[in-house]
């Protein structure tokens, strides 16, 4: 009997255990309770029809989304107060989470974040960021047995400027000095690239995220190019809801990302035909019509607590990864040569075997070899392509 026991513990220390996170947008829940707080096309039961049928349709909508992303863990951002959030809850029907942590002040007249648990916390508190009325709020967790904060943000709007944004990078910036694991999520209002005017520096610069070679990373190098956003403004689409990792979720130790598990929440009924959000819907005059979600998507990921024993990725031909399925990636491609580069991509070569990566984010020059991490491949045109990919050793 001692035997088995001490097999069955020592079989349960190598499996993995999953917790999915997830953060999403609402795009204003506010409940119908006349406070004096709210915004104008907010206040209940007027003429903008801010009233029960409005209030319970978008409950009904948003409950939809959050029992589809089913996760473990999920920050909502634009929520009015508890009142609001436990309407949400309730509507999720029985899928409703035992845990409602929030950040309300009294006399608040801002908007903030609820997160929705299945998991108890230790501790939680708030980061004030000097002359702006949201705070970053921290949840620590001790999942599995492994401490980890979560650090849930909804920055100032991209009208605010820069230095709005700023002053949220370097808050952030400061307090997580010393910290080991740790993940930051949320509407950081902020994209992926910086674009002409500069948008998207206080992420870059400021807090130093980006790709693999910078100190934190952005997951949002692991979806393929072409569904990289969040948001879509006039139609300009943009990756402004991220979630961030250091490197310690990627050393194979205590709690990790789990590889691939990181997307983007795009269930047929939250897009449009050009695959932009349907946003809940208001007329010109601020009228509510019952129609649409939010103007945000939502994304997800897993961490997870790692086995002892860890898979090193196989090493495999242009040929051989033909004929692969992603849930057998990432593999790796070793002294490929760039042989073609376009506006849409690169061709590589490894003897007589060519393949296309369409939009690589690492910069390839003809001529030059390289070692390449493959995570996700597809077809275009009946041709096999990498869809994403990153250059592990230049040559």
């Amino acid at each position: 009997m001692r035997y088995l026991i001490l097999v069955f513990l020592v079989f349960s220390s190598l499996i993995a255990k999953d917790f999915k996170i997830a953060t999403y947008n609402v795009q204003n829940l506010f409940d119908l309770v006349n406070n004096g707080s709210e915004y104008k096309e907010y206040i209940p039961n007027t003429k903008a029809k801010w009233n029960k049928k409005n209030f319970n349709i978008k409950l009904k909508h948003i409950s939809k989304v959050v029992n589809g992303i089913d996760a473990d863990i999920i920050a909502l951002q634009e929520i009015e107060n508890l009142n609001a959030a436990r309407a949400l809850n309730r509507a999720l029907g029985k899928n409703k989470y035992p845990y409602i942590y929030t950040f309300f002040k009294k006399n608040s007249d801002y908007i903030d974040s609820v997160v929705f648990s299945r998991y108890k916390i230790a501790k939680k508190y708030s980061i004030k960021v000097d002359g702006y009325s949201r705070d970053i709020h921290a949840l620590v967790y001790f999942l599995d047995g492994h401490k980890i904060t979560l650090y849930i943000n909804h920055w100032p709007a991209n009208k605010h400027g820069f230095k709005a944004r700023a002053a949220y990078a370097k808050k952030l910036k400061s307090e997580l000095i010393g910290k080991k694991e740790f993940v930051i999520m949320g509407d950081l209002n902020t994209p992926l690239r910086v674009n002409k005017s500069g948008w998207g520096k206080s992420l870059r610069d400021i807090l130093k995220v980006g790709n693999f070679d910078k100190p934190l990373y952005d997951l949002w190098y692991e979806a393929v190019p072409t569904i990289r956003y969040t948001h879509v403004y006039g139609r300009l689409k943009n990756a402004i809801d991220h979630i961030i990792m250091p490197k310690t979720l990627f050393d194979g130790k205590n709690i990790e990302y789990k590889t691939n598990s990181f997307g983007v929440f795009r269930a047929k009924y939250l897009l449009d035909k050009y695959g932009y959000p349907k946003r809940w819907k208001l007329t010109k005059k601020g009228i509510h019509v019952g129609k649409g979600y939010s103007d945000h998507l939502p994304i997800y990921a897993t961490i997870q607590t790692k086995p002892f024993s860890r898979k090193e990725p196989d090493i495999v031909t242009i040929s051989y990864l033909k004929n692969m399925f992603n849930d057998l990636m990432p593999v790796i491609l070793k002294n490929v040569e760039a042989i073609r580069v376009d506006r849409y991509g690169v061709t590589i070569a490894d003897g007589k075997d060519t393949i296309k990566i369409y939009l690589p984010d690492n910069k390839f020059e003809k001529g030059k070899k390289y070692d390449i991490l493959v995570k996700k491949i597809g077809k275009y045109h009946r041709n096999m392509e990498i869809r994403l990919c990153k250059i592990l050793k230049e040559k």
